[in-house]
């Protein structure tokens, strides 16, 4: 069976059997099963080679007893040998694959990742000492660590305690082990209630019954999900209801039965059958009184993390900042020049102004260009859009490191494409000055990533409207062609959210300094008053709502009004506030935490490209040593016997002994058999360790 389960491994992840079958690019569909693909590449033998060391590990543990039976030197010896051996594999692991980048680590990550977890096993079972001993906390943590794993998706976000992140770390662990604890328990209960031990035809029954369920239940979200009526309400209410349907079946089909065969955790658990016949009342209130418990508990936190988290700073609370003057008076002192004028003067000479949040309550912070680049870190960014976008650009180049981004530049670079990179973040600008030219750069990327497989973006930034309203809304057929662009581009917005699952930020046009413009064509296309109709027009035809995040150029400029120097553009600091809004509303979208670790199109490959039949054949190699060689470490177990001539420590020969409870001991070990058995115990001393362990 094993075996049969490891050839499916191999054809599965280490073959392209996608092509054999003709699906390729299935798994690039959508994201959620590329991702699933991908990660799944990343362990898809971790976990079955763990099973062959459990199956192996009576072998292996029988097989270090008899070494430590012997005299010391050659105990020593062997087990010198067998963690050297291990310590080597190792090391080169560390230095080889290792030392790599992300993406080619994670290509050899699934075969060679094993050898290290050897080596911790081997050294932790080394010494009597070590294995007598443990950390009771760690090991108590382990039963629940499916529970744990499971929920802490869920709790990566909940923010109690702003501002003081360890202190909420604590609290939501708290709550995250109790849950955990709880969802365990209750996972046994309805495990022993569904399954009982010894009546195959019942649990095959109710597994049906449950797959059944499971699938209506699926049936329901897509349902759901189609009508666009997922809410909190309406989950809330759907499992309400649920519950208390799934807990009355429960309990029809299950309770006679359970209250025979369960563990009695308590003493008179279950009371006699008289006492335990349940009324109508008895029945109905178990799932009323939990039924508005959870609605209480889940009011309560629901309320709770909308106060606190950061779910009450809706990423659009950004955009309302201002413009606060810095003190000049401090500003001499750094530069020495406190003669240069007198503190007269000093008060009249607040001049200089920077973007922040006085009035924040939501977190919102400068990003430095370090901070900058460790959250963008593995992340590709795409702006389309018009002049003002590629300022935009600009900007968050200076601040990933580029400090001459921005400078002056022809009409030849600026009117074109651009990218760059700073480490694994990539940073691309597309020219698209009117709407129609933002719909064909967006279906361009989208074509790009299903042809080519190219990475998909995580953050797209566009803008627009200013060039659309110089040349393309002259007559009433040009206003109307103008809104069909202006919908269909929408359209397109809220496809690229969905394909790529990327943030979409909509850069409004910033405010027009109309005596500042410097022709009478523009005075008289392009006023600011023209450019106010052209963004509710933007607004009324669905594009803000498109977007995930909106970046409110007219807000951010209303004060820097006279510095646009041609009546459109404005200095590089003005679009380094708008940098700074939407790196902090990119906080509030992703969680809180920009430099949480998720996987994204843009660093993980093509699925094609992880396939490796020859690294896959390996892993059959070691597979086979393992099972029909009853080897844990796969094959360096058979390195103890070079030391040991006078006992059998090859695993395959300590096969029979390690699975039967009477083991007898061959005719090698008859001249050691006084000194094996009073060692054979973990402690090699004591007699009553020895019997107990026995």
């Amino acid at each position: 069976k094993l075996l049969g389960a490891a050839v499916g491994i191999f054809l599965f992840w280490d073959c392209n059997i996608s092509r054999v079958a003709k699906i390729n690019g299935v798994w690039e569909a959508s994201q959620a099963s590329w991702e699933w693909y991908c990660v799944s590449y990343l362990h898809h033998w971790a976990t079955f080679i763990g099973a062959i060391f459990a199956i192996n590990q009576p072998i292996a543990s029988l097989q270090l007893r008899k070494l430590e039976s012997l005299n010391l030197l050659t105990n020593t010896f062997a087990k010198m040998l067998l963690s050297g051996t291990l310590l080597v594999l190792a090391l080169t692991w560390a230095a080889g694959p290792l030392r790599k980048s992300a993406t080619v680590y994670n290509l050899s990550h699934p075969y060679f990742g094993i050898i290290p977890t050897l080596l911790l096993v081997n050294l932790r079972s080394v010494n009597c000492w070590l294995r007598e001993h443990h950390i009771g906390m760690l090991a108590w943590l382990g039963k629940y660590s499916l529970e744990i794993y499971i929920l802490h998706h869920h709790a990566s976000n909940i923010v109690f305690i702003r501002g003081y992140p360890r202190c909420n770390f604590l609290a939501v662990s708290v709550i995250l082990i109790f849950t955990a604890r709880l969802l365990h328990n209750i996972t046994s209960v309805i495990r022993h209630m569904l399954l009982p031990a010894n009546e195959e035809e019942k649990c095959w029954q109710n597994t049906v019954a449950c797959s059944v369920g499971i699938m209506l239940l699926y049936a329901a979200a897509c349902i759901l999900t189609w009508a666009e009526a997922v809410s909190l309400g309406t989950i809330s209410t759907i499992t309400m209801i649920v519950g208390i349907l799934l807990y009355q079946v429960l309990m029809e089909m299950t309770w006679s039965d359970y209250r025979g065969t369960a563990p009695k955790l308590k003493k008179n658990q279950f009371e006699d059958d008289e006492e335990a016949e349940e009324g109508g009342t008895t029945k109905v209130s178990p799932p009323l009184l939990a039924t508005l418990s959870i609605f209480l508990l889940g009011y309560a936190l629901y309320q709770s993390v909308l106060t606190n988290s950061s779910h009450s700073c809706n990423p659009n609370h950004a955009n309302k900042g201002r413009w606060v003057p810095l003190n000049a008076c401090l500003a001499r002192r750094n530069f020495n020049t406190m003669n240069y004028f007198g503190p007269t003067q000093c008060s009249t000479l607040n001049t200089t102004e920077q973007w922040a949040w006085p009035e924040d309550t939501c977190g919102f912070h400068y990003h430095s260009g370090s901070e900058l680049r460790q959250k963008l870190q593995e992340r590709r960014i795409v702006f389309i859009g018009d002049s003002s976008v590629r300022k935009l650009y600009h900007s968050f180049c200076r601040f990933a490191g580029d400090l001459t981004a921005g400078g002056y530049e022809g009409t030849s670079t600026s009117h074109s494409d651009a990218s760059t990179s700073f480490g694994s973040t990539s940073l691309e600008f597309k020219w698209a000055p009117l709407s129609v030219d933002i719909i064909t750069k967006i279906k361009s990327t989208k074509a790009s990533f299903s042809r080519e497989r190219e990475g998909g973006p995580d953050i797209i930034i566009a803008g627009g409207g200013v060039w659309d309203k110089l040349h393309l809304s002259v007559t009433d057929e040009d206003q109307s062609s103008q809104e069909e662009t202006i919908k269909t581009l929408a359209s397109e917005l809220k496809s690229m959210r969905k394909m790529f699952e990327a943030s979409v930020v909509w850069f409004v046009p910033p405010i027009i300094n109309t005596v500042a413009l410097n022709s009478d064509e523009k005075r008289s296309q392009i006023s600011e008053g023209n450019i106010e109709e052209m963004r509710r027009m933007y607004h009324e035809l669905g594009v803000p709502q498109s977007a995930s995040f909106i970046l409110d150029g007219p807000h951010f400029t209303q004060d820097r009004v006279s510095d646009s120097f041609d009546g459109v553009h404005y200095p590089n600091h003005v679009y380094d506030a708008g940098s700074q809004i939407v790196l902090n509303a990119l906080d509030q979208l992703w969680g809180g935490d920009m430099n949480k670790s998720i996987i994204t199109r843009s660093y993980l490959p093509a699925t094609s490209s992880l396939i490796n039949p020859y690294l896959g054949m390996m892993m059959l190699c070691f597979v086979l040593i393992g099972l029909f060689y009853f080897d844990g470490y796969f094959g360096v177990g058979y390195l103890a016997q070079f030391f040991v001539k006078k006992m059998s420590l090859s695993p395959s020969e300590l096969y029979k002994d390690a699975f039967d409870h009477h083991p007898v001991s061959t005719a090698q070990d008859q001249t050691s058999k006084v000194e094996y058995n009073e060692s054979v115990g973990l402690t090699g001393r004591s007699s009553s360790s020895l019997s107990r362990r026995r």
